[in-house]
């Protein structure tokens, strides 16, 4: 691909910029990781030093995703069933929505394996719920559901918050794209998302209308 200024779009070039300076923040995000794994080591155990190691080490993870986003690198597959997987990761989704909003998983796929880096894939779910809790107003329901597809698994997240239309809709998973006004919203969660089910092959759609809610469905690969 050639970058040269005449070809580098605006949106690029924010990636480029992010790559440059990436390095850079994965050492230093790196050093405190390692100190609060250290400190998390010293903790008598329990179940919230259980959940607190689990985050830790998923933040640890976060850096190898941002440089496969940007790079392109391969993702470090392991061989899952999906629906024995899944559960592991509905706290850390529940704590995302809090206590104003109801989650419900419906899990259809057993038996069904795929290829996957774990670490994304949670990524991509956490990035999707944090999408769905904003769409929601004072309460609302966030549904997850895997189920089998003619071209591996299926896994969609239902929420019946405000949707969005076909404007909207067409620009989703471009980078920096956002609707929200919050300070803090990079606008790479849902191209993140996209760049993971890009890599493992799978497909990644969506469907919405104002006030009925919105349904992302990623479908992968099953393994061989």
């Amino acid at each position: 691909m050639d970058f040269s200024a005449d070809h580098v779009s605006p949106e690029h070039e924010k990636l480029l910029l992010l790559g440059k300076h990436a390095a850079h923040l994965i050492h230093d995000w790196n050093n405190v990781l390692t100190l609060l794994q250290a400190q998390c080591a010293e903790l008598p155990p329990s179940d919230a030093a259980t959940d607190l190691v689990a985050s830790v080490d998923q933040a640890a993870a976060l850096p190898r995703q941002l440089l496969s986003y940007l790079r392109q690198s391969p993702p470090a597959r392991t061989r899952v069933y999906l629906d024995e997987w899944l559960p592991s990761v509905e706290f850390a989704l529940r704590q995302l929505l809090g206590r104003r909003y109801r989650f419900y998983p419906d899990y259809s796929a057993p038996a069904l394996a795929v290829s996957v880096d774990v670490a994304q894939l949670r990524n991509a779910l956490i990035n999707l719920t944090l999408n769905a809790r904003a769409a929601l107003g004072d309460s609302g329901r966030v549904r997850l559901v895997s189920s089998p597809h003619p071209n591996g698994v299926a896994l969609a997240l239902h929420d019946n918050g405000h949707g969005f239309d076909d404007s909207t809709r067409a620009h989703l998973f471009e980078p920096f794209f956002t609707t929200r006004t919050d300070a803090h919203r990079t606008g790479l969660g849902l191209a993140s998302v996209k760049a993971f089910v890009d890599t493992h092959g799978g497909s990644l759609s969506v469907e919405s209308q104002p006030n009925e809610g919105t349904v992302f469905t990623l479908v992968l690969p099953l393994a061989p």
